[in-house]
């Protein structure tokens, strides 16, 4: 009871209790009888936002006491970048990739686990060169993008990944890597917004960006190469 911070909790009923608490119990009937190893499978997803992030900061509390290891799953990408050592990717039953919570963030191994990670912006190109750039051949968007190939490029054919906190509006030092547009939608969310940018020739790109965006406003949305990462078409 201490461990799990219910002390004085004793004698209520499971009803008189909060999600939070309830959780905690959960967690106590897991624990209490010392395995070896502990599974939570998505303990967090019946819970609201506040209850999540202090659960969350709780299970890593007791995890951390109890030095057991735990197997924990989630469909979180923030679940599983805070409370893990170790990120197991998996994709129908078949693990993608596996490595420490900062290289599966950073180098994703495939397309499958760049969008698990938040790459939201995936755009097919036509390889013009591997050494040098990937082009759109379909002028998707008005110049050639180019970015940190992942994998071998077998068709001709590949796929562009880029996070929506990596775009910039407005921008940028060459002309190459910033593509014109207009805002079509605008996601406030606190501290930013989740900006959907329309370009010059029709292609969606999420952009998460400061300051008051407006629907309708000309922006230059500039692209980091060396953020962006190159796959091969599924």
């Amino acid at each position: 009871m201490t461990l799990v911070q219910l002390t004085g909790q004793e004698h209520k009923l499971p009803g008189q209790l909060s999600g939070g608490q309830q959780q905690r119990v959960a967690i106590a009937r897991a624990i209490v009888i010392e395995p070896p190893l502990v599974l939570m499978d998505e303990p967090l997803s019946n819970l609201d936002a506040k209850l999540r992030i202090e659960t969350r900061a709780e299970i890593r509390r007791i995890h951390s006491e109890l030095g057991r290891s735990t197997i924990y799953v989630t469909h979180d990408q923030d679940e599983a970048l805070s409370l893990a050592d170790r990120i197991v990717v998996m994709k129908d039953g078949v693990v993608q990739q596996i490595a420490a919570p900062h290289d599966v963030y950073g180098q994703p191994a495939n397309l499958h686990v760049a969008r698990f990670m938040g790459y939201r912006n995936v755009i097919e190109l036509a390889v013009e060169s591997e050494t040098r750039r990937a082009r759109d051949a379909d002028r998707a968007l008005t110049s050639a993008l180019t970015g940190v190939r992942k994998q071998p490029l077998a068709d001709g054919r590949a796929i562009v990944a880029m996070r929506p906190e990596e775009l910039v509006l407005g921008g940028g030092r060459t002309a190459r890597t910033r593509f014109p547009g207009a805002i079509d939608n605008v996601e406030y969310c606190g501290r930013d917004s989740l900006v959907d940018v329309v370009t010059a020739s029709g292609t969606l790109l999420h952009v998460r960006a400061t300051g008051t965006p407006r629907v309708g406003d000309a922006v230059q949305v500039h692209v980091p190469v060396e953020r962006t990462l190159v796959y091969p078409h599924e």
